[in-house]
């Protein structure tokens, strides 16, 4: 068989850029029985046109009668060439010596599986029993016990943190003996619905702190702080029973029909997203049925691109993470972040099922 130079970029294989501008040739250039070559690595047309032709300048011809070669400088080894030079009115011809098909494209062969449909969730997967911190409460002012206040420190440094001894000024001295295990507070924002606005839920209160008592001198608690979550104990914080902030757990699937939405979060912006492993505050609670350990999806329908970042009815349920449930009062719930794809915030639904 026999094609044009053009043949060149259908059947060669791999590229050979020119190094020395030599070849080696396995015939001879003298009348007979066409010439045979193997491209090699480092062939250029440059040099095909001076083994062949004898002059190296003719390769801008080889190259024009071949459409498949993009780059001059560069084609592909390992086929055997069979180059006859021609005359004016038969123009040069080179050629393959091979199979008529020498490339076969790769038989693939596809399975036919049923499609999954359905709505779009995600964090379906099981988490073993690890330990949340959730460092906060949302509580109303009366209902959480408060005791007193930090009110100086031994450091003249205004952060103060764990190893730091401080006083503590308390409404009843008496409340406390060696040896006992308080949480120190930081009064945070109030907190209303994020919907209705009408709804109050009280203002989120965070745990900063736990600080073990190691003395009294008249009306003053003295205490070293032990365990630190999050922002540095000032003075002025205030002071109360040990809150609890851990809660050990497994995390499964969403399982239920409610639906809630997050109404504040822990971080001092009310407006920042959050993210995996921040502590968020929703509004169902032990009246609604809620327990510890219960989970939620993240539901979104939006289209942030859009600058739709508000949700819309006509855009289906986009799970984007899922929450566990670490304390349950009686009207509100505090949950950690365990899984998020995107960012979220408050305001955002929260859903057991997703249809």
């Amino acid at each position: 068989m026999t094609w044009m130079l053009s043949a060149l970029g259908l059947l060669l294989a791999g590229p050979a850029h020119a190094q020395d501008g030599s070849l080696t040739l396995a015939g001879t250039a003298s009348a007979g029985p066409p010439d045979r070559y193997v491209i090699q690595p480092g062939d250029t047309l440059w040099d095909i046109s001076t083994a062949f032709m004898g002059d190296p300048y003719y390769w801008p011809r080889l190259w024009s009668i071949n459409d498949y070669i993009t780059n001059p400088h560069w084609i592909y080894p390992g086929n055997v060439v069979v180059f006859r030079p021609g005359t004016l009115l038969d123009p040069p011809e080179m050629a393959f010596d091979g199979p008529d098909d020498p490339y076969q494209v790769p038989e693939r062969s596809f399975d036919r599986v049923e499609a999954e449909c359905g709505p779009d969730v995600d964090f379906t997967h099981d988490i073993p029993t690890t330990r949340y911190i959730a460092p906060g409460v949302l509580a109303q002012d009366d209902d959480l016990e408060i005791w007193g206040d930090v009110f100086a420190a031994k450091t003249g440094q205004i952060s103060l943190g764990e190893g730091d001894t401080i006083y503590l000024k308390l409404d009843d001295p008496d409340l406390v003996d060696c040896g006992d295990i308080v949480s120190l507070y930081a009064k945070g924002r109030q907190v209303r619905h994020p919907d209705t606005r009408k709804v109050k839920y009280g203002r989120v209160y965070h745990v900063l702190a736990t600080a073990r008592v190691v003395h009294r001198e008249g009306d003053t608690t003295v205490a070293i702080i032990r365990d630190s979550y999050g922002r540095s104990v000032q003075r002025g914080d205030l002071v109360g029973p040990a809150f609890p902030v851990e809660a050990e757990l497994p995390v499964t699937a969403p399982r239920g029909e409610m639906d809630a939405t997050i109404v504040s979060r822990l971080g001092s912006d009310l407006y920042f997203l959050s993210s995996v492993g921040e502590t968020v505050f929703i509004d169902r609670g032990k009246a609604d049925g809620l327990r510890v350990g219960n989970s939620f999806y993240v539901v979104h329908r939006r289209d942030e691109a859009l600058g739709l970042r508000e949700d819309r009815d006509d855009i289906p349920a986009q799970v984007v993470g899922r929450i566990v449930i670490t304390r349950v009062d009686e009207d509100t719930a505090t949950g950690v972040v365990v899984d998020a794809s995107r960012a979220i915030n408050v305001g955002d639904d929260l859903a057991m099922q997703v249809e």
